[in-house]
């Protein structure tokens, strides 16, 4: 059974959530670097930022950082909420590759990720 890791990181629109054990073994410049890529690419209109729906993806990554799969695991099943996890798939995929370290990257080959406007 793969462990997923999960790191609370608020983004302005979105809540990100990572792993503990990734924040420590990870740089925060990494971090902060695939937050703020994320962030360029999500875009939400008025109404779903204030919808208060989240959506929870998990992303396996190859070594370069390109997008091998994503899963959403949980979303809303309101109109708004398919919205959200469409765009927030949308976002993740257009925003790859993402950079983190080569030696670490059987901590952030599988990423499980929440994002909340």
């Amino acid at each position: 059974m793969m462990l997923f890791r999960k790191l609370f990181v608020p983004l302005l629109a979105a809540l990100l959530v990572v792993s503990p054990v990734l924040a420590q073994d990870v740089s925060q410049a990494e971090l902060d670097g695939f937050l703020r890529q994320v962030k360029t690419c999500w875009t939400l209109t008025p109404e779903d930022a204030a919808s208060g729906h989240s959506v929870k993806i998990r992303m396996e990554l190859d070594p370069a950082g390109d997008i091998l799969t994503t899963e959403i695991i949980d979303a809303n099943k309101s109109e708004a909420g398919r919205r959200i996890a469409t765009g927030a798939i949308r976002a993740l995929e257009r925003c790859a590759p993402y950079f983190f370290s080569a030696q670490s990257y059987e901590l952030w080959k599988t990423l499980e990720i929440e994002l909340q406007p």
